[in-house]
C-alpha cells in the first residue's frame, strides 16, 4: 500500500501532471460559471425545466426570456468551447513546467487546435466541431501539450531568432491539418446511440447487458473528458421510451411495459444522481470525509449545478478527470446502481420510469417522477445514494493521503 502510495504521489509530481492540474485550476472557475448558467437556463428559465415547471417561473418572472438569453451566452462560450480553453492551458503551463515562454506556446496550442476542429458550412462560412470544441477536452490536452513540447524544442536550437517561433507554428499548422482532415472523416463516424433499436430487437436480457456495458463505456469516456452515449440528458422520444410510455398511458401505470431496460430506464434513472459517476455521491462523500479545504471548497461551489446533474465542475475541480484514484468507483458506483436497479425490476418490486421527465430533474427523482410518483422507487434511490456515498468513502481518504504525500515529496 505504501509504495502505491509513493508511486501515485510521484506520478502527481511529473511535469505532465502538473500541466495538466494547472489547466484544470484554470479551467475550473469557467466551467462553473458555465454549469451555474446552464443551469439557470435549463431548469429554471426554461419552460420544460424541473424548477420552471414546479414553480411555473416562466409564467411571472420578469425578462425570463432576456435573462435566458444571457445565460446561453455565458453556456456556449464557456461549457460548449472548452476544449479550446484547455487547448491554451495546457500548452501555456507545459511551457511553464520548463521554465519556457507560456504565452508564446500557448496561442501556438491554440491556434493548432481551432485549426483541427475547423469544419467550414457551404460557402467557407467558418465553423468548429461542436462535438471537439465541448466534448473533446481529452484531444485538445494531447493537441496543446505536443504543440507547446514542439513549440519550446526549438528555443534551445541554433536557429534564427525569428525562425524559432515562425517554424514550430508553421510545422503545428501543417499537422493540426492533417489532423483536422483526419478528424472530418471520424466524425462522421460519430459513436452512435444504438440503444432503442437493439432493445427493441433483442431479448430483455440481452438488452440488460447491453445498456450496462453502455453505461460502463460512458462513465469511462466520461472519466477521460470524452462524451459517452449516454452522456445526454434523458429523452422519452426514442422509440423504446415511446413504447414503454404508451403502454403505460393505455394501462394507467407502467409496469408492465414492453421495454424494461434500457438507458432512461436504468442509467438516467439511477446511475447518473449529478451527473456522471454519480457524482453527487462524491460530494456528500468529500463534505462528510475529507479534511483538505480546498476539495472541500470545490464540492460545496459544485452543490448548485450537481443537484441538477450538472457535473462538468466536480470533475474539473477535484479533478475526477484522468485521476486513477476516482476511476474505479466512478465505474462501480453506477453499474451498482443498475444491477441493483435491474433486479428490483425484474422481480416487479418497481415499476419502470416510463413517463416524461423536465429538463434538469435531480438524478433521485428522475425514477420517481417518471414512474408517476412509485415511493418504493425513491427509497431505492435514496437507499442506493447511501450506499455509493460509502463506496466513495475509502477513495476520498485516499485521494486526501496522495495529496499529503505528493507535498511532503514536493518539499523534499
Amino acid at each position: 500500500m505504501n509504495r502505491l502510495l509513493n508511486f501515485s504521489a510521484q506520478v502527481r509530481n511529473t511535469k505532465l501532471a502538473s500541466a495538466v492540474r494547472n489547466t484544470f485550476t484554470l479551467l475550473f472557475p469557467i466551467m462553473l460559471l458555465g454549469g451555474f448558467a446552464e443551469t439557470i437556463k435549463f431548469v429554471f428559465l426554461n419552460k420544460n425545466g424541473y424548477m420552471s415547471q414546479m414553480f411555473g417561473i416562466y409564467q411571472w418572472f420578469p425578462y425570463d426570456k432576456e435573462i435566458g438569453w444571457v445565460m446561453g451566452v455565458i453556456f456556449h462560450c464557456t461549457i460548449d468551447m472548452i476544449a479550446l480553453y484547455a487547448a491554451f492551458g495546457i500548452a501555456y503551463y507545459t511551457a511553464k513546467e520548463y521554465q519556457k515562454e507560456g504565452a508564446i506556446a500557448g496561442v501556438v496550442g491554440l491556434l493548432a487546435y481551432l485549426i483541427v476542429s475547423f469544419q467550414p458550412l457551404g460557402g467557407g462560412i467558418p465553423n468548429f466541431s461542436h462535438f471537439l470544441m465541448s466534448e473533446g477536452m481529452l484531444f485538445a490536452l494531447v493537441v496543446g501539450y505536443f504543440s507547446s513540447r514542439l513549440t519550446i524544442s526549438f528555443e534551445d536550437s541554433q536557429i534564427d531568432d525569428h525562425l524559432k517561433i515562425i517554424l514550430p507554428i508553421f510545422i503545428v499548422m501543417l499537422l493540426a491539418a492533417l489532423l483536422n482532415l483526419a478528424s472530418l472523416s471520424l466524425l462522421r463516424l460519430e459513436i452512435p446511440t444504438y440503444v432503442a433499436s437493439f432493445v427493441v430487437k433483442h431479448t430483455q436480457f440481452n438488452a440488460l447487458l447491453y445498456v450496462l456495458g453502455m453505461g460502463v463505456l460512458t462513465n469511462i469516456l466520461s472519466w477521460m473528458a470524452v462524451g459517452g452515449p449516454f452522456s445526454g440528458s434523458p429523452t422519452f422520444t426514442d422509440t423504446a421510451s415511446m413504447g414503454n410510455m404508451n403502454a403505460a398511458l393505455k394501462t394507467g401505470n407502467s409496469w408492465n411495459v414492453p421495454y424494461k431496460y434500457t438507458d432512461t430506464t436504468l442509467f438516467h434513472s439511477f446511475a447518473n444522481f449529478g451527473g456522471s459517476g454519480v457524482m453527487i455521491a462524491l460530494i456528500i462523500a468529500i463534505l462528510i470525509f475529507s479534511k483538505k479545504k480546498r476539495t472541500r471548497d470545490v464540492s460545496h461551489w459544485s452543490i448548485f449545478p450537481a443537484i441538477f446533474n450538472n457535473h462538468y465542475a466536480m470533475m474539473l475541480g477535484i479533478p475526477v478527470l484522468f485521476n486513477p484514484v476516482f476511476l474505479v468507483p466512478f465505474i462501480i458506483v453506477p453499474l451498482f446502481n443498475m444491477i441493483v436497479a435491474a433486479i428490483f425490476i425484474s422481480l416487479h418490486w418497481i415499476p419502470i420510469a416510463a413517463y416524461p421527465v423536465p429538463l434538469g430533474t435531480p438524478g433521485p427523482l428522475i425514477a420517481f417522477i417518471g414512474t408517476n410518483g412509485n415511493w418504493l422507487t425513491l427509497i431505492l434511490g435514496a437507499f442506493l445514494l447511501v450506499i455509493d456515498v460509502l463506496v466513495y468513502w475509502p477513495f476520498v481518504k485516499l485521494s486526501d493521503r496522495i495529496s499529503q504525500k505528493a507535498g511532503e515529496i514536493n518539499e523534499n
